[in-house]
């Protein structure tokens, strides 16, 4: 998947494209200018500011063109921001093609465009004068109309069908009074003979077996089963985040231990820091944990410290 064209498309059609880590980038017209020789017609430039109105935007672009998931799309977009920011502070140049490219140090993030870049934005349509338009209809309105020419010896359908259809009712009404004449002059129906009622029997009573011969087999209780394996609980660090700045790090855990979350921030070897929760239970339940807290804080890559 092409992230980096996507940003392109998306840049172009709205004029302007947030990225998660990145920042925002905006699509800024330049005034013309005259170097004293000749007027230079307008420019446009791409612009990187930090922060920005935060937004899906841009994922629900890509899932709709690639016709996966939003959250598919946004993992993707996430993992594209992290290895960018890795190549900005490698001194790497990250493009975006026929636009220009990132650079900048790890802390600060620019965009030069590329010199050959050349936007035209879209037309503004047209609109017909609309007194043309109150004219032509004028005229076409005072043409003459002429009647249509009559048609001889045509058959008019919709009597015919009228005079089928009170043929039918009549036929159906003196149908009707002759089965109820008929009716009337039938005999009546002969009496129902009375049948004898007969003579209900009882059951004999059946002889139900004496509770003292009853005997209950001691050896058919059930036997309790004892559980198998570890039921130790252990605690273990689960690492929900990780950030290249203590600063955003410090958001991220102020943010979550708003909604009741129990953090804390701690530093990688490698430089940067982990945010992680302390989670208490079986070993052989971590892996249905870290499932559970990936989709609870939306970080993919949920592991269990070392340290």
């Amino acid at each position: 998947m092409d992230i980096a064209k996507y940003i392109g498309l998306f840049l172009l059609k709205n004029h302007y494209c947030y990225i998660h880590g990145l920042g925002n980038m905006e699509l800024v017209k330049r005034p013309a200018t005259h170097d004293g020789k000749s007027l230079q017609a307008p420019t446009y430039e791409v612009v990187v500011t930090p922060g920005g109105s935060i937004d899906d935007n841009l994922a629900n672009f890509i899932a709709t063109n690639e016709q996966i998931s939003i959250s598919k799309a946004a993992n993707t977009l996430r993992e594209y921001s992290i290895k960018a920011r890795q190549d900005i502070a490698s001194g790497i140049e990250v493009p975006i093609p026929n636009i220009g490219h990132f650079t900048g140090t790890q802390s600060k993030v620019q965009f030069v465009t590329d010199a050959n870049f050349k936007f035209t934005p879209a037309g503004i349509p047209t609109i017909k004068n609309s007194k043309q338009l109150d004219e032509q209809n004028m005229r076409l309105a005072q043409k003459p109309s002429y009647p249509a020419p009559h048609k001889a010896d045509s058959v008019n359908w919709s009597m015919v069908i009228i005079v089928a259809v009170l043929l039918v009712i009549l036929g159906g009404g003196g149908y009707g009074i002759y089965y109820y004449v008929n009716s009337m002059k039938a005999p009546a129906p002969a009496a129902i003979p009375v049948m004898p009622k007969d003579t209900v029997k009882q059951a004999p009573p059946v002889a139900m077996p004496d509770s003292a011969h009853v005997k209950v087999d001691s050896a058919a209780a059930a036997t309790a089963v004892k559980p198998t394996g570890d039921t130790t609980k252990h605690s273990y660090k689960m690492i929900i985040g990780d950030y290249f700045e203590l600063e955003k790090a410090e958001k991220r855990m102020r943010n979550l231990k708003i909604n009741g979350n129990r953090v804390d921030i701690m530093p990688k070897d490698s430089g940067g820091y982990y945010v992680f929760t302390n989670i208490s239970c079986l070993s052989a339940d971590t892996a249905h944990v870290k499932d559970s807290l990936r989709i609870l804080f939306g970080f993919k890559n949920v592991s269990i410290s070392k340290k």
